[in-house]
């Protein structure tokens, strides 16, 4: 069996973590996990639980993107976590997400990985995976997130060039030695516990952490919020997790949208 199938994925997991978890499903193929795990939620099966994919067939990202998800080329899970928190705390769960699992890349030996606002992993500025973060629950008491996460692990060359931005798998990155499901044991691990400090403390306790690793701190930029663009220089982001950017007018705080390396921009040093 290989060991990007879903069991074998979660096979290893020590039983202190399977419990914290909660219910864990396993597909071999699947149209979406956030899509499977809202519907479970929408049919009343409260409480937390894992589901991992060995591939998807409707994968999103953000704003509706499709996310590839071909079997044995990617890591596909869903986290569902009740977290009874007001809406506008929980805007910046997907920021604390990436740095989650960029420190459990890290805990593996996947070294050089920065974030990109608001919730992407990066390689360079080849993007290495992604999160989507999505909640269920119209009173705050009952809330639960779901939060959704990919990563390329082997991806085919014909498929990583039909991705229509640069992007690398980890295979690619530190070679066909990681332990897969180690590395899923490491990502669920981080996820857990940053979500319990998030829950608790809010976001400000991680603005310096997203701020050192922000692959596009100090660099020219773009931000496309709705139908507005904003050019200038990413200046990380506040306490809350809003985007900071330094433009001609003054510092701009964007709370959604998604930021563009300005094109003729030099690389980072």
């Amino acid at each position: 069996m290989s060991e990007t199938n879903p069991q074998s994925l979660t096979g290893a997991l020590p039983p202190a973590l399977r419990r914290a978890l909660g219910e864990i499903h396993h597909f071999d193929e699947i149209g979406s996990t956030n899509d499977e795990a809202l519907r479970l939620l929408r049919g009343g099966n409260s409480g937390n639980r894992l589901l991992v994919a060995g591939s998807q067939t409707a994968g999103r990202g953000r704003r509706g993107h499709q996310w590839l998800s071909p079997p044995g080329a990617g890591l596909y899970f869903s986290l569902v976590r009740e977290l009874p928190l007001p809406l506008e705390r929980i805007q910046a769960l997907g920021l604390v997400v990436a740095l989650a699992v960029r420190a459990g890349l890290g805990d593996c030996a996947v070294r050089g990985v920065s974030v990109k606002w608001p919730n992407d992993l990066l390689s360079g500025k080849r993007k290495l995976g992604g999160i989507l973060v999505e909640n269920h629950g119209a009173e705050e008491e009952s809330r639960h997130v779901v939060v959704g996460v990919g990563l390329n692990l082997r991806f085919p060359p014909e498929i990583m060039q039909s991705i229509d931005q640069p992007a690398v798998d980890i295979a690619s990155i530190c070679g066909e030695h990681i332990d897969w499901p180690a590395l899923l044991h490491a990502l669920l691990a981080r996820l857990l516990d940053y979500i319990a400090v998030f829950a608790s403390d809010g976001f400000a306790g991680f603005q310096r952490e997203w701020n050192r690793h922000d692959r596009y701190f100090g660099e020219d930029v773009v931000a496309q919020a709705g139908a507005a663009k904003h050019i200038g220089r990413g200046a990380g982001v506040d306490a809350g997790g809003a985007l900071l950017l330094r433009t001609a007018d003054g510092v701009q705080r964007l709370v959604s949208g998604t930021i563009f390396p300005r094109a003729g921009a030099g690389p980072k040093p």
